[in-house]
């Protein structure tokens, strides 16, 4: 039995937008970018806006 070995990079980074993106579409954007660059993470709000 042969066995394969995948090594795989794992990065975190942390993003903050600032300004006005209600309205504009910014999350579905986002959705859409980082489906085509295969990243995993969220969007949330905190009290100064969206992070």
């Amino acid at each position: 039995m042969q066995s394969t070995t995948s090594t795989t990079e794992t990065a975190r980074h942390r993003i903050a937008v600032h300004g006005l993106v209600q309205g504009v579409g910014f999350r579905p954007f986002i959705f859409r970018l980082a489906q085509q660059c295969r990243l995993n993470g969220f969007v949330c709000n905190d009290l100064s806006g969206v992070i």
